[in-house]
């Protein structure tokens, strides 16, 4: 376009220069003939060529003139259609970023930036509704709504206006049209001209966008209206393909829990509370294991549970109906632990007064719990391997064998493979337990279920007296905690606060100085932990105490202002499953 509007001045600057020597060259040959013979027909004949040329310059000026304007109408065409075409291909750019942005304020602020600048708008903002027509949010460029009563009662005119009567209000000229022109807040924001358009989906109405100009002669074109149109059609796209991936994200939270409770309904397991895909990953293994007699081991913190799962696989397996019986290998000492397990005949060591039967014979046709079996004596494990692979043992002074028919669980806090390694448990003991192994997760892995906890263990202490509720503040002290006891540790937490508190309610005053002042410190300084450790915790800790106030994933990105594909590299990132 700039070659053009060059070659057309050159153009007009050669006319005139070739007229303007023309004229002064006939001008000059006139002056010549008259001084050289003085004959009048000579000059009336160069008069004459001079009137002839001054018409034809004249007639040819005209043309050219028009055919000036001709090139300078193109060039304002072609200028046009440039940017015509500038807007289209911003369009269609825009469906794309539209339709791949799946965070809604991510997609308005976007939406808002490209259509202000395409379209010279000083300011515009984009309001949404909810299902109840009720204005559920506003984003705005160059506007701040809510420290300015001006702009909120200007737009939420327009919006009215705009979404009463489903069509685009398009203000060309404030100072003119009656409606507007002597509304207070438009002469101080001195707004000239705006622009509204709905956005309407297939179901509703979604919300508007609203543009404006001020200070300015230049008005809204009816080419920036249609644009508008057509932008805002873009919108309605990207915002229900957001609205679809909200509502499939809850489903999927709502199936993971309907497949939850399905799995309680088959695999009775009340007394295990929790509702994280950590402890459901574990209870879905549980219920596979329980209709088998296959021996497992379960391996977990002190206080993460073990015992209560083992109870729920004996109690969803084809022994419920049998005794289960539990033996603690770290409470029983090593001498007393071999007579607790396989009994003794009377006489067989001084002071064995009669006989007594052992936990492996009481078992019989039931489940045998060994918790903390890597406590369990090297010695005496030896014996222990034999009745697994034999299904007999005699009792301590016996001579004859006793069948049984028990299935083993055991549990351990212990690192097995260092105690292998250390000659403190043997390994062929060790792989005849685990045909099956569970890892129970730690509380601070699944903080997730802390409020179902909390919740569960001030029910069951609560009477017809006395309901027992914990304050929201109290709650997310909990949650941050660390909980080295894990759930028995809570359990213990919320005993004393019971006693304690003078109210019904738990609040910060009642929890254990520890912990609070653990909170308060948000981060527990120790030697070994690394600044890059203390800020995972901290980044870890917060994005949990958003979640648990936000409804989905998607919810909780918005809250922390960050991109769903952001978010769930965080969550990775950070071993958050939720």
């Amino acid at each position: 376009m700039s070659s053009l509007s060059e070659k057309k001045q050159q153009a007009q600057n050669f006319l005139v220069e070739v007229a303007s020597n023309f004229s002064k060259l006939c001008s000059d040959l006139s002056n010549e003939i008259k001084m050289l013979n003085n004959s009048s027909q000579a000059s009336l004949k160069v008069d004459q060529l001079f009137k002839y040329f001054l018409n034809w310059n004249r007639e040819l000026s005209t043309k050219v003139n028009e055919f000036l304007e001709t090139i300078t109408n193109l060039d304002s065409q072609i200028s046009r259609l440039s940017d015509e075409k500038k807007k289209l291909e911003v369009l269609y750019s825009s469906g794309i970023l539209f339709t791949s942005k799946k965070e809604k304020k991510s997609l308005m602020e976007s939406a808002l930036d490209i259509v202000v600048k395409e379209l010279n708008a000083d300011a515009g903002f984009i309001t949404l509704m909810n299902e109840r027509d009720e204005i559920d949010s506003i984003f705005s460029k160059n506007m701040l709504l809510n420290d300015n009563p001006d702009a909120l009662e200007i737009s939420t005119t327009v919006i009215r206006n705009t979404i009463k009567s489903l069509k685009p209000v398009q203000i060309e000229n404030t100072i003119v049209q009656k409606d507007y022109a002597e509304q207070v807040s438009i002469i101080r924001l001195g707004i000239t001209a705006a622009l509204c358009v709905p956005l309407i989906s297939s179901t509703r109405v979604l919300g508007a966008v609203y543009l404006d100009k001020r200070h300015t002669e230049s008005s809204f074109s009816n080419n920036d209206l249609m644009y508008l149109i057509s932008f805002a059609n873009l919108i309605v796209k990207g915002l229900e393909i957001s609205s679809q991936i909200d509502s499939l994200e809850k489903k999927m939270i709502n199936d993971q829990f309907l497949k939850l409770d399905d799995l309680r309904k088959e695999f009775l397991s009340d007394d295990i509370i929790g509702r994280s895909k950590k402890l459901f990953e574990v209870l879905k293994v549980a219920s596979r294991v329980a209709v088998t007699d296959a021996s497992l081991i379960i391996l977990g913190e002190s206080g993460s549970g073990k015992n209560l799962l083992a109870q729920a696989i004996h109690k969803n397996s084809k022994r419920k109906d049998n005794p289960f019986y539990t033996v603690d290998c770290s409470s029983i000492p090593a001498d007393l632990l071999e007579s607790e397990l396989f009994g003794y005949e009377s006489g067989a060591f001084t002071g064995a007064l009669k006989t007594k039967i052992g936990k492996l014979e009481l078992a019989n046709g039931g489940t045998l719990f060994l918790d903390e079996v890597g406590e369990m004596n090297i010695n005496l494990q030896p014996k222990l391997l034999r009745v697994i692979q034999t299904k007999e043992f005699e009792r301590l002074g016996g001579i004859h064998p006793i069948k049984i028919d028990v299935r083993i669980i055991a549990a351990t806090n212990k690192n097995i493979n260092e105690l292998i390694q250390a000659n403190k448990f043997r390994e062929d003991l060790y792989y005849r337990l685990k045909v099956i192994e569970i890892t129970m997760p730690k509380l601070r892995d699944r903080k997730e279920d802390i409020a179902d906890l909390v919740n569960y263990y001030l029910h069951k202490n609560s009477s017809s007296e006395r309901i027992y509720s914990i304050s929201e503040r109290a709650l997310e002290i909990l949650e941050n905690y660390n909980w080295p006891g894990n759930i028995r540790e809570l359990e213990h937490v919320l005993l004393r606060c019971i006693v304690l508190s003078k109210s019904n309610e738990i609040d910060v005053d009642d929890l254990p100085p520890e912990i609070v002042q653990q909170f308060n410190d948000e981060l527990p300084m120790s030697d070994d932990v690394t600044l890059a450790e203390a800020e995972t915790e901290f980044r870890k800790r917060f994005i949990l105490k958003v979640l648990r106030k936000a409804q989905s994933k998607t919810e909780a990105a918005k809250m922390l202002g960050i991109n769903r594909t952001h978010f769930h590299k965080l969550l990775s990132q950070l071993d958050i499953e939720v």
